[in-house]
């Protein structure tokens, strides 16, 4: 399709009586076209009315859209077929060897440039793989400090509970045996205040036995040293000192007499 357009521009005036000689109309055109000459044919021909000229002017802009939607379809068809006898005759081996040097190069380029992405890609799958190395060594290492260190709190608070038990037994041990101790020197105080009672008892029975069995010997000794005392005072001799008198060994403990 050639650039040029195929129609004159039409007359988008609204007065139905305007200047049609300045732009030739689709009609002016047609009539051209067949050979009439242009005022003759004026002549026979009425005035369009206002609603078909302007109709006309909208399907002829619409020709013109379609037109030039036509003329860039039929350019990208071009190149698509341009491109696919360019792809037919390299993969047929038509091409020159300049065009098959230069397709030799983008290859190139275009494999090198992958090479380089896949070294760059493997590059980081090896540091990926490292980081996963050292941090599975990390975890093993985390797990087995830990086990290490829960098995020493373990021991640790084993021992310490351990050791609380032993002192608890230990202090239970001795609470129970001061309490044995208390409870055998109250029964020791008790046993041996009851000997003593029984010994004053005892000595208590003992000393009235003693002074019941001895009462009247007693007296009958008091009676004669009162004798000896009154016989030498009656004739004139001193009177003997209690500790010289012949009864004194036996009346000494007793009580003096009313």
């Amino acid at each position: 399709m050639s650039s040029s357009n195929a129609f004159p521009a039409l007359d988008t005036s609204m007065s139905p009586t305007g200047n049609r000689s300045a732009g030739a109309s689709p009609t002016n055109s047609m009539n051209g076209g067949n050979g009439v000459n242009g005022p003759a044919a004026a002549a026979y021909m009425p005035p369009l009315p206002v609603g078909h000229q302007q109709d006309l002017n909208h399907l002829f802009n619409q020709i013109q859209d379609l037109g030039n939607l036509l003329r860039s379809n039929r350019d990208k068809v071009n190149n698509i077929t341009k491109n696919a006898e360019e792809v037919a005759r390299r993969a047929n081996g038509a091409l020159t060897n300049g065009e098959e040097s230069g397709a030799a190069e983008n290859d190139k380029a275009k494999i090198r440039g992958l090479e380089l992405e896949l070294a760059k890609q493997k590059h980081l799958v090896e540091l990926y793989k490292h980081e996963q190395k050292e941090n599975t060594n990390l975890i093993a290492m985390y797990e087995e400090a830990m086990g290490n260190a829960v098995e020493q709190v373990r021991n640790y608070c084993g021992d310490i509970e351990g050791r609380f038990l032993r002192q608890r037994k230990h202090y239970n041990d001795l609470l129970q045996q001061e309490k044995d101790e208390h409870l055998q020197s109250r029964l020791d105080r008790d046993h041996w205040h009851a000997q003593t009672l029984k010994v004053c008892e005892m000595i208590r029975t003992a000393h009235r036995l003693r002074s019941e069995e001895w009462n009247e010997e007693y007296t009958i000794i008091a009676a004669l040293q009162g004798e000896v005392r009154c016989l030498r005072r009656v004739i004139g001799m001193e009177a003997e000192k209690p500790e010289e008198e012949t009864g004194w060994p036996y009346l000494k403990d007793l009580p003096l007499p009313d």
